[in-house]
Order: structure tokens, then sequence, then C-alpha cells
């Protein structure tokens, strides 16, 4: 069956997946304005997939629908399509549905596992890479504003799936940036990087890259010197010291 809808991610919670006591109790018992969903789909139903949404983007109920208390939804217009992440909502579901339905079957596998919102969202509204989080503000607003965006959001997000904290996000970024021209910035991200991440070899070898570029020899050869030391066994990085050390070979 095709599914309608009247309400969107998320007619309920906050990111914590339950509905306050008194909140339940405000749910209509029907619903009008069905477009996706069942026109004839359960209460409790419901409230369970908007639950799922909610928990998906890590959202409030007025999110999608017009109202403003997450804990009172008293005086809400469920059936509202004012808003544009309602109308926005609809489609995912329906991408969503396709995917389901339509796509992953014709894969001709057997027993695969359902898209949902979290898959993509993460627990968020709008789901992102952390590279492109940061060079969003790295370019509007610059290098300090990146670094404390940066820790604002490990500090929030650190242990859950909507970022990619490890080493490797940083390292892009840096890669991105060093190609680009834009030394001062990859210099910046890559010593974060290394805050956090100072026994990885890598950060230590694009440092060295970054150095190299901005015309510091010597600060570029201490930075590959670590790069080898972290990592005795790779033969890569004994490369690129030795290179470094003897530029005209």
């Amino acid at each position: 069956m095709p599914m309608r809808d009247h309400v969107l991610p998320a007619l309920t919670i906050i990111a914590a997946a339950c509905i306050p006591g008194g909140a339940a109790a405000q749910i209509p018992d029907t619903f009008t304005n069905l477009r996706v969903l069942p026109d004839n789909i359960a209460r409790g139903d419901l409230v369970a997939l908007m639950r799922s949404f909610a928990f998906g983007l890590g959202v409030h109920c007025n999110h999608c629908h017009v109202g403003e208390n997450p804990n009172d939804l008293t005086g809400y217009d469920f059936a509202s399509d004012d808003k544009e992440t309602k109308r926005v909502a609809r489609t995912m579901l329906r991408m969503r549905a396709e995917i389901n339905d339509v796509w992953l079957p014709s894969t001709g596998r057997a027993g695969l596992l359902r898209v949902e919102c979290v898959t993509c969202h993460h627990g968020l509204a709008r789901p992102r890479t952390l590279e492109s989080e940061l060079r969003e503000v790295l370019d509007t607003d610059g290098i300090d504003a990146a670094i404390e965006r940066y820790r604002e959001l490990r500090e929030r997000y650190y242990g859950n799936a909507a970022y990619d904290f490890g080493p490797g996000s940083l390292n892009d970024l840096t890669e991105t940036l060093t190609g680009e021209g834009v030394l001062d910035a990859a210099l910046a991200i890559i010593r974060l990087n290394l805050e956090y991440y100072p026994d990885e070899p890598y950060p230590h070898f694009l440092e060295a890259r970054v150095l190299s570029a901005s015309g510091d020899p010597e600060g570029a050869l201490a930075a590959m010197e670590r790069a080898a030391a972290l990592a005795p066994d790779s033969e890569f990085y004994r490369i690129q010291l030795e290179r470094m050390r003897s530029p005209s070979r």
C-alpha cells in the first residue's frame, strides 16, 4: 500500500524519542490532510512513526508542524501545510518508500535492511559531513570561527553518529584547502586535528606538506620526522622523509 501522510517529522518529541506524558493526550484521534501515509493509519502507529522521525532528525514537533511548545501540543495545527519543512518531508517519505520498495528489491539480494530517516540524518535536521559544516563556517566567518565550531560540535555530538570526528574528516578538509592554496586555514585545521590525534602519522604528514608549501622547510622536516617516527614500518613515510631531507635527489 502506498504511504499517505498528514504530518511529518516530527510530531512528537525531541531526540529522546518518547512523548512527554501531557503531550500524548493532546495528539488527535483522527487525522486530516493525509497525503503519503494511509488514510486509516492507527493513532498509535502514527505516533510511533513520528517518534522515529523526531529521533532521526533530532528535532521537536514544531520543526514541521505549526505550533510552539514541543511539550504542550495544545493549539497545534497539525493539518496545516504552511511549513516548508513539512512539505519537504513528504517528498522525503516518498523517496524513502521508493528506495525501500523498488530500488533495494531490484538488487536481488535477500535480507536487505530498510532505509529509515536516521540512516542519512543521524540525528541532524540538516544532514551533512563535518568537512562541509566547517568549510561553510570557514568561508563565511574565518578560521577562528571554524575551529570554535568544531569544538562545539565535538562537545555536543561526539560519540553519536551525527558527524565523523575521526582524524579523516579534518585530514580531508586540510587536503582540500592545501590544493586551493588556502595555506593559513589548512595549517590551522591540521593543527586542530593534531590536538586531538597527536599519535596519528598522517596529520603530521599533512602538516609537513602545508609547511613546505608555506615556505617553512625546517618546520616541514620536523613534521615529517614525527610522521615517520609514529609509523616506523611505513615505507611511504620513510620515502617522504628521505625526499625532504635530500630535495635534490
